[in-house]
């Protein structure tokens, strides 16, 4: 029985090689399905649907986004690491399911070298640390000085727990030696939210999302998260040159495609990615959002991918993280 149950799932599988072998010197022939494993109107999702525009001009084919939430992203990259290895199932997933899920779930459904193609890394994003205009702060040494006098007092909203506003809060917490309150929502536009109405005192937003609020000066900025200043605000330091010259923390956009998809897809997909990366106007268009548009080889992407897992994989262990 054990040997006839093996042979079968042996020959499901080398059937679905085989189709996707055939189908390889035609693909695409159909419309492509890029799965964004967060809700509409996030970063992620504004990103994919700009991206999923680009890719159908050079594929010659629909590229249809398809929003697949819950779980912090791990429900969506589930579903494609299970899906067909042909090439019509993709998913833009972020470094918070790709490096970061794996530490905190026990019994994660998939391991990213285990079931992932790397395709290209797509683009990255800084966060900016910004504190209710209520409170009195002026700088990022001010915010320190505060939350060390004060342990526990401060409030910081994130997009949920695992999610890379809150990793990067549990940094520049190890980083400072202060001591704040997380208080998790659901995603990052409603964290965004109650630090704009001054339910909390301090938090890491998206910097595209942020930049109205930050321009009504209902939010003061104080750092940005990347290696260097944000040409949105460059009056703005980063963080690692305001006195914490080890804190770097982006949310980075990359392209995966299930394992078993066949190198003439992938090459198709990394020529069309960067042949629409290209087009004129859409890196304007995206820097004038906060979005670095990046465009890296697979292996490039892969070592990307595996420095942020040691990364993000100490500070979860060094600040005891877990699921409640």
């Amino acid at each position: 029985m054990r040997f006839l149950r093996a042979l079968c799932v042996w020959i499901a599988v080398l059937g679905g090689a085989t189709q996707a072998a055939a189908e390889t010197p035609t693909y695409p022939n159909r419309p492509v399905k890029l799965v964004v494993a967060w809700s509409p109107g996030g970063a992620t999702d504004i990103l994919a649907r700009i991206v999923a525009v680009e890719l159908a001009k050079q594929l010659g084919q629909p590229v249809v986004v398809e929003n697949r939430p819950g779980a912090n992203g791990t429900i969506g990259q589930t579903q494609v690491a299970t899906s067909a290895p042909d090439g019509y199932t993709l998913i833009l997933a972020t470094n918070s399911t790709y490096a970061i899920a794996d530490h905190l779930y026990k019994s994660l459904p998939y391991k990213l070298d285990r079931d992932f193609v790397p395709i290209s890394l797509v683009a990255a994003s800084p966060l900016i640390l910004a504190v209710s205009a209520k409170l009195d702060v002026k700088n990022v040494k001010d915010l320190i000085e505060l939350a060390r006098k004060e342990p526990g007092r401060l409030n910081f909203p994130t997009g949920g727990n695992g999610t890379t506003s809150h990793l990067a809060t549990e940094l520049f917490m190890a980083l400072t030696n202060t001591s704040m309150t997380h208080v998790p929502y659901k995603s990052g536009g409603p964290a965004t939210m109650a630090l704009v109405a001054g339910e909390v005192e301090v938090g890491f937003v998206d910097l595209g999302v942020a930049m109205p609020f930050v321009s009504a000066g209902t939010i003061k900025p104080l750092g940005v998260t990347g290696t260097g200043r944000s040409t949105l605000l460059p009056d703005v330091p980063a963080i690692s040159e305001a006195g914490i010259p080890q804190f770097e923390a982006t949310t980075k956009f990359a392209l995966f495609a299930p394992t078993g998809t066949p190198k003439l897809v992938i090459d198709k997909l990394l020529g069309a990615i960067k042949g629409g990366l290209a087009e004129p106007g859409l890196r304007d268009k995206l820097n004038s959002q906060g979005v670095e548009l990046i465009g890296s080889t697979p292996e490039e992407l892969r070592l990307g991918s595996e420095a942020e897992r040691t990364k993000w994989g100490q500070i979860i262990s060094d600040r005891k993280i877990t699921f409640d």
